[in-house]
C-alpha cells in the first residue's frame, strides 16, 4: 500500500490522487465513486477527460458518467472557473452566480482562452494575473472599457443609483490575492498524480497565530498621505467662497462616508452572526 500514500490537506485531492494511481498501475475497468460535494463534480469532470478509463459518480440512485458531465472545450476550464469565482477553500464575486458564469464561459472562446494557463503552473505568472484581471473585468463585471480595477471600481460606483461598496468589483491588490489562492487550487486538482502537495504559503495563504489563513490584500485601504492640494490663483474672495463650498460638499462626504461605514459595520456583524 506504498503506492498509496498521500501528504495532502483535502481528501477530495486524495480521491483522485488515488484513482490516478489506480489507473497508472493498469487497471482499465471503470470506477464509481460515491461522493455528494461539488468540488468533487468539478474535478472530476476534468480528470476523467485527461486519464484513461470510465469514471463515474453515484449520485442517489443513478449513476452519472463524468465525461458527459461538460463539454471538452469546458473540460479544459471548469477546475480554473469553479476555483476563481468560489469553491471550498476560496471566496467567489459577491452577487455573480456560478451558473450564470458558467454559460458565459461556454459561449466565449476569449474567456475560456483567458483561463485555459490557470493553475498550469505553481507560479502565478505576471501574464496569466492579468489575463484574469480581464476575465474579471470583462465577464465577471461586464465592463468593456475599463482597463484596470482602479478603473473599473470607479465606473460601476458611478453607475449605481444604491451605492454599495460590497458590489464594487475588487482592488488590484485584493484580486490578486484572489488570484493566487485561486491558483494554487488549481494546480493541485489539475495534477492528481502529485502525491506531496506544496505548502500553500505564499501562494495567497499565511501563517498567523499557528493557523493558514488566506491573504486578503497587502495595502491599506486608503494612502497614509493625501497630497497637499496646490493654492488657486483666483482673488481672495474667490477663495474664500471656494473654501466655503469645500467645507460644505466636506461635511457631505463625512457624513455619506460614516453612512456607508456603519452599513457596512452592520452586514459584517450579521455575517459573523450567521458564522
Amino acid at each position: 500500500m506504498q503506492n498509496y500514500s498521500f501528504d495532502h490537506a483535502e481528501a477530495d485531492t486524495i480521491l483522485f490522487s488515488a484513482y490516478a494511481v489506480l489507473r497508472e498501475s493498469g487497471y482499465s475497468g471503470p470506477v464509481v465513486m460515491d461522493v455528494a460535494d461539488t468540488d468533487t463534480y468539478v474535478a472530476a469532470a476534468f480528470i476523467s477527460q485527461q486519464l484513461p478509463g470510465m469514471l463515474c459518480i453515484k449520485r442517489k440512485k443513478e449513476t452519472i458518467l463524468c465525461r458527459s458531465l461538460v463539454t471538452e472545450e469546458m473540460a479544459d476550464c471548469i477546475v480554473q472557473l469553479h476555483c476563481n469565482t468560489g469553491c471550498d477553500a476560496n471566496s467567489g464575486f459577491f452577487g455573480k452566480g456560478k451558473s450564470s458564469l458558467y454559460n458565459k464561459v461556454a459561449k466565449s472562446t476569449l474567456a475560456r482562452q483567458q483561463l485555459s494557463r490557470f493553475g498550469e503552473s505553481l507560479e502565478l505568472e505576471e501574464e496569466v494575473l492579468e489575463e484574469l484581471f480581464q476575465f474579471t473585468r470583462l465577464l465577471v463585471y461586464g465592463d468593456k472599457k475599463s482597463s484596470t480595477m482602479a478603473e473599473a471600481r470607479a465606473t460601476k460606483w458611478k453607475q449605481m443609483k444604491n451605492k454599495s461598496f460590497i458590489r464594487l468589483p475588487p482592488d488590484a491588490d485584493s484580486l490578486h490575492q484572489h488570484c493566487l489562492c485561486a491558483n494554487y487550487l488549481a494546480y493541485l486538482v489539475r495534477h492528481p498524480s502529485l502525491k506531496h502537495h506544496p505548502s500553500p504559503l505564499g501562494h495567497g495563504w499565511e501563517l498567523m497565530d499557528g493557523h493558514c489563513r488566506p491573504v486578503r490584500h497587502t495595502r491599506p485601504a486608503l494612502p497614509a498621505h493625501l497630497p497637499t492640494p496646490e493654492p488657486g490663483e483666483d482673488s481672495e474672495d474667490d477663495d474664500e467662497s471656494d473654501e466655503e463650498v469645500d467645507d460644505d460638499d466636506h461635511d457631505d462626504d463625512v457624513q455619506r462616508w460614516r453612512e456607508y461605514s456603519s452599513e457596512s459595520e452592520s452586514r459584517e456583524a450579521e455575517t459573523s452572526d450567521s458564522d
